[in-house]
């Protein structure tokens, strides 16, 4: 039977399929790199890429209450290889796909979702898987012309998930 959640995962396991390919192309390239002064390096901005689901899905869950709380999970999650970057990846999409799936279309619609940094009312999980899926592909696109501006010959291939 196909529930809400089922096809909100759909989107979002694509999308993590193609956030993993991009960190993926960071291989070779400076860690170091920054785009531009004052910007995130690449590896700190591989990091908040690869801590996103993670994250979000503790501060959906009242788990992270204050951005002190979240400054600390970032730096316990913060890591210097790329294996270690890609498995925080891969333990976080698969604790919201975990999550996710046990979830009735009856929670997923029901408005009781409200992370510490939200206004107004409570939300929808729905709402907020949506927005777990754009935070990576916003991410990804970042990290997508980090690499292009660091001279990785990676294309819009890349971008799709496709290894070359």
């Amino acid at each position: 039977m196909v529930t809400i959640a089922s096809v909100l995962l759909d989107g979002f396991t694509h999308e993590a399929k193609q956030v993993r390919v991009v960190i993926e192309a960071t291989q070779g390239v400076d860690p170091k790199f920054q785009a531009k002064q004052g910007m995130r390096t690449l590896v700190q901005l591989s990091n908040h890429l690869a801590q996103s689901p993670q994250m979000d899905l503790a501060v959906l869950l009242g788990e992270i209450a204050k951005p002190e709380q979240a400054q600390a999970m970032e730096k316990k999650l913060n890591r210097d290889s790329l294996p270690d970057i890609l498995k925080v990846f891969d333990q976080g999409v698969d604790s919201v796909s975990k999550y996710v799936k046990k979830l009735t279309d009856k929670e997923i619609l029901d408005p009781k979702v409200k992370p510490f940094y939200e206004q107004g009312p409570p939300k929808r999980w729905v709402d907020y898987l949506q927005e777990l899926t754009t935070h990576m592909a916003m991410h990804k696109m970042q990290l997508w012309m980090y690499l292009k501006l660091a001279g990785k010959q990676v294309d819009m291939m890349t971008y799709y998930g496709v290894k070359h």
